[in-house]
Formats: structure tokens, sequence, C-alpha cells
């Protein structure tokens, strides 16, 4: 599996491109418009997109996507807040292209998309819907994405619409109880993991 990191241009987040066959990609956030010509750039098609959460940042390139057919997941409790003020569009003035979901998904189900196991753990607090992926391979890597809960020595804010701290906390607490170590693709800031946050990230330090 290769994983391809797709930083912002201006503000918005990291958008990560999974591939197993090189040819057929999942996209985690597509934040910009402009990660559609970054998996043309690579010879890739977008078959499918898993949202952390919807805010403006992570999803302003899904409505590209979904134009040319990706099927579009994210959490049975973020679907909701999907296209409503919640999803910060109006709050910091970012034109809405409108997307809609096609599949939602429960905590601690398991998906296979393009030949990649994906692990679904609600991680509320960011959002009340907010979710973290596990990717674990059959040859023992794991790989955790984890969208606006967790982040290189910091965490999610949690005075937006539907946030909630002390969820925050127990979401948290879930990510760093997790078996072992696995690197940590976060929706901003640069790739850290799960041992390093453990040790160093001040915002766990009563956590583990």
């Amino acid at each position: 599996m290769k994983i391809i990191t797709i930083p912002p241009r201006g503000f918005g987040s990291n958008t990560y491109l999974l591939t197993r066959d090189n040819q057929t990609a999942v996209v985690i956030d597509p934040s910009q418009p402009r990660v559609a010509e970054e998996l043309a750039k690579r010879g890739l098609i977008a078959k499918y997109v898993l949202l952390t959460h919807c805010h403006y940042d992570h999803v302003g390139g899904v409505a590209t996507l979904q134009k040319t057919g990706a099927r579009v997941f994210c959490s049975e409790k973020e679907k909701p807040l999907v296209g409503t003020r919640a999803d910060l569009f109006e709050l910091f003035g970012a034109p809405r292209d409108p997307f809609t979901v096609d599949e939602t998904l429960s905590d601690n189900q398991t998906v296979e998309l393009c030949g990649i196991t994906f692990k679904t753990l609600l991680t509320a607090g960011h959002t009340a819907g907010s979710a973290s992926y596990l990717v674990e391979e059959k040859d023992g890597g794991r790989y955790l994405f984890t969208g606006d809960t967790l982040f290189s020595d910091s965490i999610g804010r949690t005075d937006f619409p539907t946030g909630d701290m002390g969820v925050m906390r127990e979401s948290l607490k879930r990510l760093v109880e997790l078996e072992g170590d696995m690197p940590v693709y976060a929706g901003h800031n640069e790739e850290t993991t799960l041992e390093q946050e453990r040790r160093y990230n001040p915002f766990l330090a009563d956590l583990y």
C-alpha cells in the first residue's frame, strides 16, 4: 500500500491518497478541488472518499471527486451535519460546493475499499461525528488517520458547533490506548507516531 500526502495550498487540511494497485485510490479528506489534479498527475482514479468530519477545510474537494464517480463515506453521526452551519462554510465565508454522503460507517465497522481494510473509530469531540480510520495490513503494518482529533503535539479545537472537550478527552484516551505504535496522519501539521504523542503531547499527559 502507498500513502501519498497532499498538503493544502493556503488554508486547508492534509489530504491523503491511499492506493494498493497504483490505479485506484481511497481519498481521505479531499480538502480542495485541486486534489483531482493531483490524482490525475499520478494516474490514479478516486473510487472512494473517506471523511473524518465535514468542516469546510476538509471537504472542499469532495464534490469534484463525487462528480467523477467517487463514493463518499463518513460516520453515521457526522452525516446529519453535512451541508449545515456546523460545516463552517458560512462562518468562514467559504463557497460551498454541495455533495451527498453515499454511505455511513458505524463505530468499529470494518470496510474494504480498493483492497485496503479500514476500521472506523468514532472519535467525537472536534465534531459530534468525527471519526478516525485505522488501517491494518496483513504484513503487520498499521496506520492511523486522525483528522482533527489528534495532531503532532496538539489536538483539535472543541469550540466550534457540536464540539465538546469532555468527549474529546474520551476520544483521545481511546486513541492513545490503541495497542503498540504506528504512524499517525493528522488533518493538520506533520506526520507523527502514536508513541511520540503518548510521550510528548501535553494534552495527553494525564490520559495514558
